[in-house]
């Protein structure tokens, strides 16, 4: 993650030149396996972002079209270096793509969801976010600001059960995101109450009361 954050800082008007020096460092310290496993996750990137940017240039009628053929580069990857660590949690080896799970969002950047193959684990996928057009320096800020609230409820005894998915710039506009498992999006709960869902107080409140029918339950999930 680190050396990915450097390259990505490389260019920073005021202090690219540092970033170069410390990148420098950091190549030079971590030797050639290291380095090795450094490439594979760059390698990665820039494949990612060629099929995210077609994907995005793609008509509506051929953009599911485009996507699978475009995800092949991905297998033909995976089957040249067999293994590689995601720079978003480098603690994660996998080793291939479930192209049938691979997909699109179909928000104005179109970002892929990209479904990775567990090498620890087979039976369990890793599906990530790859997404272009937004900075995700200012999503990795909050996310930070977040772990440390949560950190200070801890201290506490206040546990919150908060959820804090990683994210991951990786060069001007783009990055990874972790996808929570078994989440709901907000616009999701807007769209089952109508047109107006956005609109309404209760939105929220009425699709706990739908999902928690024990008061005790709803009392939990809510206090």
């Amino acid at each position: 993650m680190g050396i990915q954050l450097l390259k990505n800082a490389q260019n920073e008007v005021h202090f690219k030149i540092w970033y170069r020096k410390l990148l420098a460092a950091l190549q030079f310290t971590a030797g050639k396996t290291l380095n090795n496993e450094f490439s594979k996750e760059e390698k990665l990137i820039r494949i990612l972002e060629d099929i995210a940017e077609k994907v995005k240039a793609a008509s509506d009628m051929k953009r599911k079209e485009v996507l699978k053929m475009e995800l092949n580069r991905l297998q033909q990857f995976f089957q040249d270096v067999k293994v590689c660590r995601l720079p978003l949690n480098p603690a994660l080896v996998v080793q291939g793509i479930e192209a049938d799970s691979c997909s699109y969002f179909t928000s104005n950047a179109f970002p892929l969801k990209i479904s990775f193959i567990n090498a620890n684990a087979p039976s369990g996928n890793i599906n990530i976010i790859f997404k272009i057009g937004d900075d995700l320096r200012q999503d990795m800020l909050v996310l930070q600001i977040i772990r440390v609230i949560d950190n200070i409820w801890l201290q506490e005894g206040l546990d919150m059960q908060m959820i804090i998915y990683r994210c991951l710039s990786t060069g001007k506009g783009q990055g990874l995101v972790q996808m929570v498992p078994d989440a709901t999006t907000l616009a999701k709960i807007h769209r089952e109450s109508g047109l107006i869902g956005p609109l309404k107080e209760n939105t929220i409140k009425k699709w706990f009361r739908h999902h928690h029918r024990l008061e005790s339950s709803y009392q939990e999930v809510t206090s």
